[in-house]
């Protein structure tokens, strides 16, 4: 036998193999079997989402909560399970024209993802950088720096600890403002 042949025959029976298991068996009919898989990211902090598939999942494990302990999904009401580490999700819009954002204070809550659709309508180049403070000692999160007109979006986790903070222009600091976290 051809040795092409031989490997598109192991193929095609792994893939009976598998799908024998996505399936069951009800009269003489096949059909899926739905089973729920909440992918999560807890690094970047970003809300799970629930995807049904066809394979069954064989083991539930424990999600982990940014303080390290472990959560279990609850059942939402309508859904098969809610996101127990569900992050809140804050959007903002900030405009650059004429050498100056549309706002001076951008305010979120403590520990949310923050994503910021920012608008550069100067036909020279912005970015908005984050710090704890205006002497720029540290750095929250720091946006590429792009030439406009052009629109980008910063995705970034704020703070946990309420409090004051500064945000800027970096080419141009005199565009400036507090980024205040509840």
């Amino acid at each position: 036998m051809n040795r092409s042949y031989l490997i598109l025959l192991i193929c095609i029976a792994g893939a009976a193999i598998l799908c024998t298991g996505c399936m069951s068996r009800q009269g003489s009919e096949v059909t899926p079997v739905p089973t729920t898989i909440i992918p999560t990211d807890t690094t970047m902090r970003i809300p799970a989402t629930i995807v049904t598939t066809g394979i069954p999942l064989t083991q539930s494990t424990p999600l982990p909560t940014p303080t390290g302990e472990t959560a279990t999904p609850t059942t939402a009401p309508g859904g098969p399970s809610a996101s127990p580490t569900a992050y809140q999700e804050e959007q903002v819009k900030v405009t650059a024209k004429n050498f100056a954002f549309d706002r001076s204070i951008i305010t979120v809550p403590a520990g949310s993802r923050v994503s910021i659709e920012f608008v550069n309508e100067d036909g020279i180049g912005h970015n908005m950088a984050f710090y704890t403070s205006p002497s720029l000692s540290t750095t929250i999160y720091k946006g590429e720096i792009i030439n406009g007109p052009r629109t980008i979006t910063y995705s970034f986790n704020a703070p946990a600890k309420p409090g004051t903070y500064y945000f800027r222009c970096d080419p141009h600091p005199n565009m400036n403002g507090q980024f205040i976290v509840t």
